[in-house]
């Protein structure tokens, strides 16, 4: 009900709204300086229309907001208020339709209506800003002072002959004259006091409430400053209202009812730091430039004497106050962040460059110390120190701030750093026990957390990187030694295989020929029986050799009963013989064909190194051959390692002996009956 009300009296301003502008333009412009001026077009028809719906919004949102409808009547009691000044001077001094009675009336009810009405509203808007509440019970009297002001300006209003009425006349009497100005004191001080009240309640409060009262403190402080530049021009100027004594004032008035419905609503409260520093910044630089730029002018002119080069002259004067502002431009950001922090302003300042650092992408050395640093300056910790975490969760790195080592005095605070769900690092401040972190300082640590979080990991996959690449390197290395070693073994197992065939073969073979020329000869004569054996038992001796070589390239046995008997034949020819021992069921099983060869060539290889003894043994999915009497000796295992290696496997000293470990999941094969 209150709401659909609420957009009836909208309407309702609209309608006055446009009635003034239609009336005021049908005896002077719209935009020519006594409209601007003394009427306030367009601002005080925006201000007023803009009051009226602010108030309608609040209160389509929180029935019976205080604020809302207080916004809400002085918007249409204001609108009322223009429609008839207007009309009461278009008729008294531009000769408009109608009687002089009426427009008597009708001055006589703007006036009724307008400025004691809409101070003592915005009066008792900031007594109640933001929530619709006095601060405290004690602050009903003000008001109560309010009201009583507003009820002896309309007692003295009410008791004028409404048909003789002249806004221009000043003259109400004696004595409504001073009762009159009692009741708009009374409102003044009033608002006086609902000011302190504001200030107050801003110091009392935290966190949204703030900020909803800070932008209404900034629209107050636009208001004030508005005002006083209509003072002072107007005392310059002769007491004329002019476009520069009336238009800051007409500005703030505009934007008084947007900044109590933004305050109301809690609509993107948390920007209003950045305006008030960006306006603060905006307004001394203008200032400056202002002040400077006529300063030189006049200063220049007089020294030349002459209107001569006014173009060069501007010129010169804009060249001279940017270079002057630039020096000074560290001060006013420090004033301006002053102003919308407080006194957080500092460490916003470490924020700050901390953020300008980031941006120059510094590398993990640097990283650190710089995080450090701007923690301890924003908090004023005794000491700071900043760590990188790995992927793994290991310290990459770390840097310190302030003192050397712990201080006793001091408690410890640690800001984890994040970014998506992965912790980064830390960030550990310790500050004066007497000195405890506040909220803000905790709030502070976390934004820079959260600033430094994307550089932290940046800077842990810089460090992941440079050890991937120097894994990489190592891999890289040791394939090309690899690759030496199978290069070298294939050359040694040529001519180890050539020495054996032209030892142990050959010889055997070359005497074949005359060996048959001696069997043909016999068997002419008629004895080839004792040829013939010796024929015989020399082809058998090479056919063995030939066996026995063709073993150490790859036996057919492994391939077609598996690594149990195979090594038993193997080692069973060596001299010394190693001791075997296979456990069950390793012994009666078949592995894939890779563990096998791994296995009978490392096996091999550690008997011709001189090993004591061997023993295969079946552990989950891996195949273990443990070998003993290496372990004291200097003998070269690479061979044996690159064996196990190119199967997954892995060798290890244990008990001083060898352990190789080598992965048989693949389905094993049944060993032959």
């Amino acid at each position: 009900m209150i709401a659909r009300l609420a957009w009836v009296l909208a309407g309702l301003t609209l309608a006055f709204v446009i009635g003034d502008v239609a009336v005021t333009a049908a005896y002077r412009p719209l935009f020519s300086e006594a409209a601007v001026a003394e009427h306030g077009f367009p601002f005080t028809p925006l201000a007023v229309l803009g009051s009226a719906l602010m108030g309608a919004v609040i209160l389509t949102r929180y029935e019976g907001h205080a604020v809302g409808m207080l916004l809400n009547l002085v918007g249409v009691v204001s609108a009322a208020s223009l429609l008839t000044e207007a009309y009461h001077l278009w008729v008294l001094e531009a000769g408009g339709p109608g009687p002089m009675g009426a427009a008597a009336v009708a001055g006589w009810i703007s006036s009724l209506t307008s400025g004691q009405v809409a101070f003592a509203g915005l009066t008792v808007m900031f007594l109640v800003a933001p929530d619709g509440h006095f601060l405290s019970p004690r602050w009903r009297w003000v008001g109560g002072l309010v009201l009583a002001g507003l009820v002896l300006c309309t007692l003295v209003l009410l008791s004028i002959e409404p048909t003789s009425f002249r806004l221009r006349d000043s003259d109400i009497g004696a004595v409504r004259g001073p009762v009159f100005t009692i009741g708009f004191a009374l409102i003044g001080f009033g608002l006086i006091a609902a000011l302190v009240s504001m200030g107050v309640r801003i110091r009392r409060s935290a966190g949204e409430e703030r900020q909803q009262l800070r932008l209404i403190a900034l629209a107050v402080a636009a208001l004030v400053a508005g005002l006083a530049n209509s003072l002072v021009v107007q005392s310059l100027n002769g007491g004329r209202q002019t476009w520069a004594a009336s238009l800051p004032l007409f500005i703030a008035y505009v934007l008084l009812p947007l900044a109590f419905a933004v305050a109301a609503l809690r609509y993107r409260l948390y920007d209003i730091a950045v305006v008030i520093n960006r306006t603060v910044v905006l307004a001394v630089g203008f200032a400056f430039a202002g002040i400077g730029y006529t300063a030189v002018v006049v200063l220049v002119g007089r020294l030349v004497d002459t209107r001569t080069g006014d173009l060069w002259l501007s010129l010169l004067a804009t060249a001279g106050v940017a270079f002057a502002f630039q020096p000074l431009r560290r001060g006013v950001i420090r004033v301006a962040n002053r102003a919308a922090y407080g006194s957080r302003a500092v460490p916003y300042e470490a924020l700050s460059s901390f953020s300008r650092q980031l941006g120059d992408t510094p590398s993990a050395t640097e990283l650190l110390p710089a995080v450090a640093e701007a923690a301890g300056r924003a908090v004023a910790a005794r000491r700071t120190v900043a760590t990188l975490l790995g992927v793994d969760g290991a310290v990459v790195d770390s840097s310190s701030w302030g003192g050397e080592g712990r201080d006793p005095a001091t408690v410890g605070h640690v800001v984890p750093v994040r970014s998506e769900g992965s912790l980064l690092g830390t960030i550990q401040v310790d500050v004066l026990r007497a000195r405890p972190l506040r909220a803000s300082d905790e709030r502070l640590l976390a934004a820079l957390a959260d600033q430094a979080a994307v550089a932290f990991r940046n800077a842990a996959l810089e460090a992941q990187l440079a050890e991937k690449v120097a894994e990489l390197d190592r891999t890289t290395r040791d394939l090309a030694e690899s690759r030496s070693r199978i290069v070298e073994s294939d050359v040694v197992v040529r001519r180890d295989l050539e020495e054996a065939i032209s030892h142990r073969v050959l010889p055997r073979l070359v005497a074949l020929p005359e060996q048959l020329r001696s069997a043909r000869v016999a068997v002419a004569s008629g004895d080839p029986a004792h040829r013939l054996d010796a024929l015989v038992a020399g082809t058998n001796e090479a056919l063995e050799a030939l066996r026995e070589l063709t073993r150490g390239v790859f036996p057919t046995q492994l391939a077609r009963v598996g690594i149990a008997p195979t090594l038993r034949t193997f080692l069973a020819r060596a001299d010394p013989a190693p001791t075997l021992n296979i456990v069950e069921p390793v012994a009666s099983r078949r592995f894939p064909d890779r563990v096998e060869t791994a296995v009978y060539f490392s096996s091999v290889e550690a008997t011709r190194l001189g090993a004591a003894s061997i023993a295969l043994r079946a552990e989950g999915d891996d195949l273990v051959v443990e070998i003993e009497g290496l372990a004291a000796r200097e003998v070269d295992l690479r061979a044996v390692v690159d064996r196990v290696e190119a199967t997954g496997g892995s060798m290890s000293t244990v008990d001083g002996g060898l352990e190789l470990r080598i992965p048989a999941a693949e389905p094993a094969r049944a060993a032959p009956v």
